[in-house]
Formats: structure tokens, C-alpha cells, sequence
């Protein structure tokens, strides 16, 4: 028996109790099941029930359309989404992710056999009860990933799958079953048919995962790594075995997986990635290989901030140590300034003083003050800056 416990989680019972006094079945399903096996925290109650979407609609007031070919609707219950799903077998994947054809079904155990993992097809009931035909809380226990039915019909019907694996491999430390291991190798070809913001996604999990070190080995040893946008020229550096885990961010995650790729920018839009995540990843990428280059002084470590300490992390997982930050620390807080905006003068303060016309000039002149302030040629005051900026422009 499980107690669920959250304000979501109520709401969520509520949800069940009006379909289960409808006459229909319902159950909270998939990863949340799971996680609270695991005593994780729960992010998505999703709901599988007997009822079909045009019933589902009549008794809730506000209710979302949106997947009703697939049995799908999002059922918004005081304030908070839950997605409704008919108990449902599918056929042929012509596309690798939707099914051409689903059919309706009565049965929960009938609605569990079609998804990808035994730990991810429990049902919970609303009293707590657990659904579990194909012991997916025995392999929980056992720390086994392990497909429902045959791993080669799985991961045939959505390739995206062996990914997934991969990620649970990483996140939750568990292990392969073998032939879920085989059929990954056999069939990582068809991850090329798999659009890249899908895999991305997951990738983006498995990177984050305890066991990434283990996970990133089994890729190349699967030959996903072949499949997987810019990886098929990293198996050396994917084999290293650097302490990935170490890792606190997925920008840093990115910017240590694209250290050594001739054209970091081109490789993180292969991936699909947010133009955001693709430039905080360049700068950490940016400040890392100059301190490679020079070291942490203040000029790297003003520069860095305030991406100071994900950079250290990039550099100590590439050099194979670990990350200190003392000496960081310790010359950030001898910095005369920390940020430009400290700057005791303005743009409009250098118009005043020389008369001149706005253009490119001011920008220019504020970075090289930016400089002397920094490196302590001038100390931080509007007239010091004044007598020195005038004595500048006469070099």
C-alpha cells in the first residue's frame, strides 16, 4: 500500500474518485508510480482509466483536448493539469513514435502491456493499492531495466526507448538486463530516424545522472554513440572516463561534452538546444579555455563571473582533478570592482567630458577603463578616471 502525501497528489485522488464513482477505472500510472516507489519527489501524476475521452470531458468542467485520437485529454483540476489517458493497446509505429492504430481497452493489466519498461507499467489505485502484472517492482528492487515483452518489438516501435534505457541506467544506477542490452545494439541504427529535440531531451537526463560515467561507456559499447548527433567522432573522448557527475548544471554538461569539438556552436545546434542554452554554454566554454591557457587571475576570474565555478568544474572534469575554488574565491574578493556596472563613470560622462558624438568610441573607452580599474592603473573615482582617461587619449 502506498499513502500519497502533497497537494498534487490529493488533487489527483480527487480526479480518480470522480471517475471511479462514474462507474469507470482509474489509475495514476508510468514514472510516478515508480518514483514513489523509489521515495522520489513527484513531478507528473498521469491517470489511465477505463472511461473514453468524450466521457472524461462530461465530467470534469474544464477539460483539454489534447490527444483525443489517442485516447488522450489534460483534465485541469482546481488549477492543476492531469492527463487522462483510455486504457489502450497500439499497433504499427509507422513513424517510430505514433501509433496508426489504437484500440480501446477495459483492462488495466491490457493498458500496461504496451509501454516500454517493466519499472515504468504499475498502476496505483486510488486506495493505494498497486497493479503490477509484469514485476516491475521486483526489478525496482533488484535495480534491473527490463523491457515488457520482447525488447526487439520496444525499441522497434520507438527507437527513442534505448535512449530512455540509457538514462535510467544513469539516473537510478540500475543495470541492463541482457537481452534489453542486445537489442540495443542491434537496433541503435534506427535512433537516425528519431527527431533530435526527443533525444536531446533525454540526453540532456542522462548527462545529469549519478551513474553518467557507466552509461556514457555503454553507449559507445552499444554503438548508440553513432546515432547520436556529433558523437560518432568522440568515442575516444566519450571512453576516457571522466567524473561527469561532478558536473552541477546541464549548460556545464554541454560545455564539457563540446570541450575538444573543433566548432562547439555548430556541434549545440545539432542537438537542437535553445539559443539561451547555446550561449551560457559558450561563454563557460570561453572562460575555461583561457584559463587553460593562463590561469585564474583577475582578469579570467572577473571575466568569468558569474560563471566562475561552473567553468573550474568544466576544466577539473577535463584535466581529470578536482575542482577548488579557494584561489577563485580569493582573488574575487581582492577585485576592485566585480562587475561593470561599478564603474564610477557612464557613457553620458565621457560625451560630457569630450564633447564628442556618441559612437563605437564610448564603448571602447568604458572597456579600457573597465581594464584600468581592474588591473588598479586607476582607482575607481570619477575625477581619477577623468585625469587618466585624458592622459590615455594623448599616447
Amino acid at each position: 500500500m502506498i499513502q500519497l502525501e502533497g497537494v498534487t497528489a490529493l488533487k489527483c485522488l480527487k480526479v480518480l474518485k470522480r471517475l471511479k464513482d462514474a462507474g469507470y477505472e482509474a489509475y495514476i500510472v508510468g514514472g510516478a508510480v515508480r518514483d514513489l516507489l523509489l521515495d522520489l519527489p513527484v513531478s507528473d501524476f498521469d491517470i489511465a482509466s477505463s472511461a473514453h475521452p468524450n466521457e472524461v470531458m462530461k465530467l470534469f468542467k474544464k477539460v483539454i483536448p489534447t490527444g483525443v485520437k489517442h485516447g488522450t485529454v489534460t483534465v485541469v483540476f482546481e488549477d492543476e493539469p492531469f492527463e487522462v489517458t483510455t486504457f489502450r493497446s497500439e499497433k504499427k509505429y509507422d513513424d517510430f513514435r505514433h501509433p496508426s492504430e489504437v484500440q480501446f481497452l477495459s483492462h488495466i493489466d491490457d493498458d500496461l502491456a504496451r509501454r516500454d519498461f517493466t519499472i515504468n507499467s504499475m498502476a496505483l489505485s486510488g486506495n493505494g493499492e498497486i497493479v503490477d502484472p509484469f514485476q516491475g517492482r521486483g526489478d525496482l528492487k533488484k535495480g534491473l531495466i527490463r523491457t515488457v515483452g520482447h525488447a526487439d518489438e520496444r525499441f522497434t516501435e520507438d527507437p527513442l526507448r534505448m535512449v530512455r534505457a540509457l538514462r535510467f541506467l544513469s539516473v537510478f544506477s540500475f543495470q541492463f538486463e541482457e537481452e534489453t542490452i542486445q537489442a540495443i545494439k542491434k537496433h541503435a541504427s534506427l535512433l537516425s530516424h528519431i527527431a533530435v529535440e526527443r533525444v536531446a531531451t533525454e540526453f540532456t537526463k542522462l548527462l545529469a545522472g549519478a551513474a553518467v560515467e557507466r552509461a556514457l561507456k555503454l553507449i559507445v559499447e552499444t554503438g548508440v554513440y553513432s546515432y547520436l548527433p556529433g558523437l560518432d567522432e568522440m568515442k575516444s573522448y566519450l571512453e576516457r572516463g571522466m567524473k561527469v557527475s561532478l558536473l552541477e548544471t546541464d549548460e556545464e554538461r554541454w560545455a564539457w561534452l563540446a570541450f575538444e569539438v573543433e566548432d562547439p556552436v555548430l556541434f549545440l545546434k545539432k542537438w537542437r538546444l535553445s539559443n539561451d542554452v547555446i550561449k551560457k554554454v559558450q561563454k563557460i566554454l570561453s572562460v575555461s579555455k583561457k584559463v587553460q591557457r593562463v590561469g585564474w587571475n583577475r582578469e579570467t576570474v572577473y571575466f568569468a563571473r558569474p560563471l566562475d565555478k561552473e567553468s573550474e568544474r568544466v576544466l577539473a572534469v577535463v584535466h581529470d582533478r578536482k575542482p577548488t575554488y579557494e584561489h577563485i574565491d580569493l582573488i574575487a574578493s581582492a577585485l576592485p570592482i566585480s562587475s561593470s556596472d561599478m564603474l564610477a563613470v557612464t557613457g553620458e560622462d565621457l560625451l560630457a567630458w569630450t564633447g564628442q558624438k556618441p559612437g563605437p568610441w564610448v564603448g571602447e573607452s568604458l572597456m579600457r577603463i573597465e581594464q584600468a580599474v581592474l588591473k588598479e592603473e586607476v582607482t575607481n573615482e570619477k575625477s581619477s578616471i577623468k585625469r587618466w582617461l585624458e592622459h590615455w587619449q594623448t599616447q
